[in-house]
């Protein structure tokens, strides 16, 4: 298929840039921010997260026109019935604005219900393992954890407050994964976006891509090491900087169907096996894809050069650091469901289940050798 006959049409577009602040001061920023935007506040977060962040906020506030007028648990999943709830919880307290403190589904939650309230959301990620702080949309699940759909906003958050020192302290797990899925990011959208004449707004998401690997490459190893004995610096704060910011700025520049290929279609063939998303974590095993992405589109150098980074981090190489057997039977409704999935339907050649099968023995070599 030819450049013209992949030409994207070039439909008018707003584009919101968000706006952040990062550093162990960060949230003392809140009050010149805020007061510009309202008074009343409402919290939305995680139990740990609103634990961690609450009485930061409470003491950077307290001689400030800003008052929290009330806290809510967000229930555990984005879903419909526990965004209604942080709405009706916003009218009842006649709130000017949410602010979303924890991890992805909460600040979901919160993002989903300040759009309908027609309010403002700050957020503060309290882990930084997606971009979720930064983006305009939810992902929106079932009371029991299924992927319903996705909910599209027309601005990102007013602002993120990444406080440093609270994401060092989190559980180094986190800082781990989101960089695997970081890295994706670039390899997946150049990946889709190949042989493509681009538009300028995903011209520029893609260019801006490759800020998703070589900072994490270059500070990664040292920032898993503070991080795990929960110290911020230098190195942790760039790492945060990538999973947050310049992942979400692709996501959000970049066409919808350059946000994903075969790393993350992998992944979700491999959620069909019940283990992966009780005992591992969405990065962990999209980093694992990437591998096989790279495999198959036969990038030996940079396979190889990913590889031997993984191998430092601890990011899996190979099926068995997921518990997954290395057996076209067992593995036969994973590479069906992962050939079928959505972020396969844009890519710059037909892939098929033999050429996934075929990348993974590829990678399981490497790790034999």
């Amino acid at each position: 298929m030819g450049i013209m006959d992949r030409r994207i049409d070039m439909n008018k577009t707003t584009v919101s840039f968000p706006d952040y602040t990062i550093g162990k001061d960060a949230l003392q920023k809140m009050v010149d921010i805020g007061t510009s935007y309202g008074k009343r506040i409402l919290l939305v977060g995680g139990k740990t997260a609103l634990m961690k962040a609450k009485l930061k906020i409470e003491h950077i506030i307290q001689s400030s026109p800003l008052e929290i007028v009330d806290t809510i648990w967000y229930g555990g999943e984005c879903s419909r019935e526990n965004i209604e709830r942080v709405v009706e919880k916003g009218k009842k307290e006649k709130v000017d604005l949410i602010l979303g403190i924890g991890g992805g589904k909460a600040i979901d939650t919160a993002k989903a219900a300040a759009d309908q309230l027609q309010i403002p959301v700050f957020t503060i990620p309290t882990i930084a393992s997606t971009c979720a702080a930064i983006t305009k949309l939810s992902v929106v699940y079932s009371s029991k954890g299924d992927f319903e759909s996705f909910l599209f906003f027309d601005k990102p958050p007013a602002h993120c407050f990444m406080d440093s020192d609270i994401i060092a302290t989190a559980p180094v797990q986190y800082l781990w994964a989101g960089m695997g899925d970081t890295i994706a990011k670039y390899y997946e959208c150049t990946f889709a976006s190949r042989g493509d004449q681009l538009d300028h707004r995903s011209w520029m998401g893609i260019e801006i891509s490759k800020m998703c690997v070589q900072p994490i490459l270059q500070y990664g190893e040292k920032a898993l090491e503070d991080c795990s004995r929960g110290l911020n610096s230098f190195e942790v704060e760039q790492v945060i900087l990538n999973n947050i910011v310049s992942t979400g700025l692709v996501s959000m520049l970049v066409e919808e169907k350059y946000n994903g290929a075969l790393a993350h279609s992998l992944f979700y063939g491999l959620t069909l096996l019940e283990h992966i998303e009780k005992k591992h974590l969405h990065g962990e095993v999209v980093a694992y894809g990437v591998l096989v992405q790279l495999a198959m589109d036969n990038q030996e150098e940079e396979l190889r050069r990913l590889y031997d980074f993984y191998k430092k981090v601890q990011l899996p190489t190979c099926l068995a650091d997921i518990e997954v057997e290395n057996h076209r039977g067992y593995l036969e409704s994973v590479l069906e469901e992962t050939i079928k999935g959505p972020d396969m339907k844009y890519l710059p050649y037909k892939v098929t289940k033999d050429m996934v099968f075929e990348a993974i023995q590829k990678v399981e070599s490497i790790n034999e050798k």
